[in-house]
């Protein structure tokens, strides 16, 4: 019996992992389809969002259902047993290697979604909203502060300062996991991802040229 138990707490250990690596692609993504694509790998319950609002709905969509998959494969690796700091190391570089891949992707694809990158110049608020959320302000300091940095590393044509602020940004995406399910329930939610997206799209504009 005790045997089987173990089989069993394995078998939902490696689901958990599983469950943590989609997560982390989802979140990749949906960083990524904050600007218009050439086309989109949309899950089946996130394709009536896509529908509905287009790709910013679907980029929302995204990061939330993968910061909710990252949290249930911590809870559930904890639950059959696993040591919780595990979990809190294998997720963050699942979420580094699927930002990775990504970005890999996305470099090969750039020559082909040149005009349906003009048709995203204007993507959210320009307004930076006031939050009653710790994380979030924090959050928006960092992102303003990597376009301006990212802004000056373009202009003085400084490749390895832009590498570096770019994986700054990339790193940005597990604790934009984190607020969202926190910010989702209150009314300050839009505001926040219109301004996310405003500032997010202007570096993605950077990155690409």
């Amino acid at each position: 019996m005790t045997t089987a138990k173990n089989i069993q707490a394995i078998a939902e250990k490696i689901k958990s992992f599983a469950m943590g690596f989609i997560g982390a692609f989802f979140l990749a993504l949906g960083v990524r389809y904050f600007s218009a694509q050439s086309s989109y790998r949309i899950p089946r319950i996130l394709l009536p969002v896509y529908e509905f609002l287009g790709n910013i709905g679907l980029a929302i969509g995204l990061l939330i259902l993968g910061g909710i998959l990252l949290y249930y494969a911590y809870i559930k690796f904890k639950k059959y047993g696993g040591r919780p700091v595990i979990m809190l190391i294998v997720l963050p570089l699942f979420t580094l290697l699927a930002f990775g891949v990504n970005t890999l992707f996305n470099n090969n694809q750039s020559g082909k979604s040149v005009q349906n990158r003009q048709a995203t110049t204007q993507v959210g608020s320009a307004n930076r909203p006031e939050l009653n959320n710790e994380k979030a302000e924090k959050y928006l300091d960092k992102l303003e502060n990597l376009l301006a940095e990212m802004t000056k590393a373009k202009e003085r044509a400084d490749e390895n300062r832009f590498k570096l602020l770019e994986k700054q940004f990339l790193d940005l995406g597990t604790e934009l996991a984190v607020i969202i399910p926190e910010l989702a329930k209150t009314d300050q939610y839009p505001s926040f991802i219109q301004y996310n997206a405003y500032v997010s799209n202007k570096i993605q504009k950077m990155r690409m040229n």
